[in-house]
């Protein structure tokens, strides 16, 4: 069969469904509330990789028929051996839950200078609707710049009920 061997379809297609193992993921939801981990396609997609990619390194290196199908055998049951222990490991593992913090709760969101900030000084913003109890909060720069009445920030964070913002163009030059 040439360049393309049936070793290596057998290793695209272990590539594959490894793709789709990274899209849909290995987690199902439960109706109980825990999430259930599944590793079958997991293991599928190291079955298939590792017995494609042994399978095509002995017929590479010009081993019988014989050879690559104990080799890509052993490479299949390696494969999914390595997969579920990995997909169990990762689902072991504790996840970090860093405490939120409540000052960057609007860290992104645009505002509108209504009354300008002097340099190291307090102006005024105008939140959108919505984004807090009330729409009009005391306001600084974050580098202590002078910012004019009727530009648009973004904030950085609230503290002690000041929003600390920065001009969406400085915002935008870094993007």
């Amino acid at each position: 069969m040439g360049v393309l061997n049936v070793w290596n379809v057998v290793f695209l297609a272990g590539l594959l469904v490894s793709v789709r193992v990274m899209v849909a993921g290995v987690e199902r939801g439960v109706s109980s509330g825990v999430a259930e981990v599944r590793a079958r396609w997991a293991m599928l997609a190291g079955m298939l990789t590792l017995a494609g990619f042994v399978g095509s390194l002995l017929a590479a290196l010009g081993r019988g028929t014989s050879w690559q199908v104990v080799g890509a055998t052993l490479g299949a049951a390696g494969g999914a051996g390595s997969a579920l222990l990995l997909v169990r490991g990762a689902a072991a593992m504790e996840v970090s839950d860093h405490d939120f913090d409540p000052r960057y709760e609007l860290q992104g969101v645009p505002a509108l200078v209504v009354e300008s900030i002097p340099a190291n000084g307090d102006g005024v913003v105008r939140l959108p609707a919505g984004a807090s109890p009330t729409a009009a909060m005391r306001a600084r720069s974050i580098d202590g710049a002078a910012i004019g009445a009727g530009v648009e920030v973004g904030v950085e964070r609230i503290d002690d009920g000041v929003v600390f913002v920065e001009a969406w163009s400085a915002i935008e030059a870094r993007l």
